[in-house]
């Protein structure tokens, strides 16, 4: 082999290893930054709440009797998600052909986006938190005032939450609208400690109101008796004959 063979040989092996480690460096950087997926929906079923029986009273006549009425009512102005989330890590082409996948492990952790956008923009610099004229724009949406004791900046009414990520949009904590929704019918106190939290955020340029319900794996949920990944409340109109659409995403990683 003459010595100009010997150096298009070298040459080769070298641009072959330079494509392989940009591969690999191309790979870490995508799975450290993606952006919120759309998310298929496998399972699906709906619990309307428990039908009540009146009480009554049989009382003579001649008599004023005074009565305190409790009604535990639903609220038809929220509807809530609960469930859990499956998937996997891959490389996949625009045709969904896969060259490779790795599974998610025991232990699963992100986040799920619900918003009535199909379209949200997850780019750098564009999602922030939420506030009172954008979460007054969605309440009105529903009919909503802001007065009223179940709108949605009287429910997202405080800012305790733990630190996430969007993409690569970093939500500092304590900074956005947030709840945690209850567990075991039980209030809990929105903290960064809290299991089963949602904050409010917003897609600056593209105007969506988006709910974050930060994935807990499998924990106990409302009920107590059924384990879930995440737990979420969003507004619906309580007059409307058809539901409103949301869309799901959902984001994988710490």
């Amino acid at each position: 082999m003459t010595n100009k063979d010997s150096q298009t040989k070298r040459t080769k092996t070298l641009l072959i290893y330079l494509v392989i480690t940009l591969l690999v460096f191309g790979l870490s950087l995508y799975l450290a930054t993606a952006a919120p997926q759309g998310a298929s929906i496998t399972s699906n079923t709906t619990d309307t709440g428990p039908t009540k029986a009146p009480d009554y009273r049989s009382d003579l006549g001649g008599r004023i009797m005074t009565l305190v009425l409790n009604l535990e009512q639903q609220n038809f102005a929220w509807k809530a998600y609960v469930g859990n989330v499956t998937g996997t890590y891959v490389l996949e082409n625009a045709n969904n052909f896969s060259i490779y996948e790795w599974p998610l492990g025991a232990t699963i952790e992100g986040e799920v986006y619900i918003s009535r956008g199909n379209n949200v923009n997850w780019s750098n610099g564009a999602i922030i938190c939420a506030n009172d004229t954008t979460m007054n724009t969605e309440q009105t949406v529903f009919g909503m005032a802001s007065s009223d004791s179940d709108s949605i900046n009287m429910t997202f009414n405080t800012s305790n939450h733990s630190a996430f990520s969007v993409g690569t949009n970093n939500i500092v904590q304590n900074t956005c609208p947030a709840i945690a929704t209850w567990v075991n019918n039980t209030v809990q106190t929105p903290a960064p400690a809290a299991i089963f939290q949602e904050i409010a955020i917003y897609d600056e340029p593209g105007s969506n109101f988006v709910y974050t319900s930060l994935i807990n794996n499998n924990r106990a949920g409302f009920d107590n008796t059924t384990t879930y990944d995440f737990q979420a409340i969003v507004a619906e109109n309580r007059s409307a004959a058809t539901g409103t659409a949301y869309y799901f995403y959902v984001e994988l990683g710490s």
